[in-house]
């Protein structure tokens, strides 16, 4: 297992994305972590929550793993809630 992080910025987006920890959507408009990598050869371009990318740090440092899947708990879920209800 090899990871080589090529970059991590913090984003605005300009569309909608899909969280790989959460999966729910980065909604247009909200700051969220575009993450560039490879992993066993294989090249990575994710986009994470900010607080999904601190979740899944504090994941990898627990437990020493550093494979996941996605679908996981996303945590500050009511702030998300009313992000959402403000973009409707």
């Amino acid at each position: 297992m090899s990871y080589s992080l090529i970059s991590r910025t913090l984003t605005k987006a300009r569309k909608d994305h899909q969280c790989i920890w959460c999966c729910y959507p980065v909604l247009l408009g909200s700051h969220y972590v575009r993450e560039i990598s490879t992993y066993d050869g294989h090249f990575q371009n994710f986009a994470w929550h900010e607080a999904c990318r601190k979740d899944a740090d504090d994941y990898f440092a627990k437990t020493g793993d550093g494979e996941f899947g996605s679908n996981n708990e996303m945590p500050f879920h009511a702030l998300y809630e009313l992000e959402v209800r403000a973009n409707v």
